[in-house]
C-alpha cells in the first residue's frame, strides 16, 4: 500500500494538492486528528476495504502541540508501515496575502484568538516533526494553483500513467 501523509501550512495548497491525488486514483481523507492516524491505516489494510493508495492531510486543526505530531509518527512507526510525507510550505508573506484575497481566516486564529503573524509561527512550530520527516517539500510561494497540482502529479503519478484523460468529438454542420 502506498500511505501518505499530506500535511504542511495552511494557504500553501493542501486543498488542491489533494485535489490532485485524488484525480490520480488516491483515496483521500482530509483533517485527521492525531490519535485516529494509526486506525485509518489499519482500516485500509482491512480485508475487502483493502486500498492501495491512500493520502490523509495532517494538520493544525488535528495536532495542538509539537509532542501530538510526534507521538502520531511514533504510533505510525510501531506498526511498520512504510509511509511517505508531502509538505506543502510557503513564506510566510504569500500566505497572509493569500488569507486577505480569499477573505478566509487562519485556522488558528479563530481557535486561540491570535494575529495571523503569530499563528504562522505557532502552526511551522507545531508541524516541525512532521517538515523533518518529509520526503518531499515543495514550496508553492511562487507557484501557480496549475502548477502546484502538476508538481504534486508528475511526483505520484506512476510512469506511464496519463493524469488526464481526453475525448476529441468531431462533428460538422453541412451549411455552415
Amino acid at each position: 500500500m502506498n500511505f501518505l501523509i499530506v500535511t504542511g501550512l495552511s494557504g500553501a495548497g493542501k486543498s488542491m494538492a489533494v485535489n490532485a491525488l485524488e484525480d490520480i486514483g488516491f483515496f483521500c481523507i482530509d483533517n485527521i486528528p492525531a490519535g485516529l492516524l494509526p486506525r485509518i491505516l489499519d482500516f485500509a489494510q482491512q480485508g475487502e476495504n483493502q486500498l492501495s493508495r491512500v493520502a490523509v492531510v495532517m494538520d493544525v486543526r488535528g495536532l495542538r502541540s509539537v509532542e501530538e505530531t510526534r507521538k502520531a509518527l511514533d504510533a505510525l512507526d510501531e506498526k511498520k508501515m512504510p509511509y511517505d510525507i508531502l509538505f506543502l510550505d510557503a513564506n510566510d508573506n504569500t500566505i497572509r496575502r493569500r488569507y486577505k484575497e480569499t477573505r478566509r481566516v487562519h485556522p488558528m486564529t479563530i481557535t486561540e484568538g491570535i494575529s495571523i503573524t503569530e499563528a504562522i509561527a505557532k502552526e511551522r512550530e507545531i508541524l516541525q516533526p512532521l517538515r523533518e520527516r518529509a520526503k518531499y517539500v515543495i514550496d508553492t510561494s511562487m507557484l501557480s494553483a496549475a502548477q502546484n497540482r502538476e508538481r504534486v502529479c508528475g511526483l505520484f503519478l506512476n510512469k506511464g500513467e496519463c493524469s488526464m484523460s481526453l475525448s476529441v468529438v468531431s462533428f460538422g454542420f453541412k451549411y455552415g
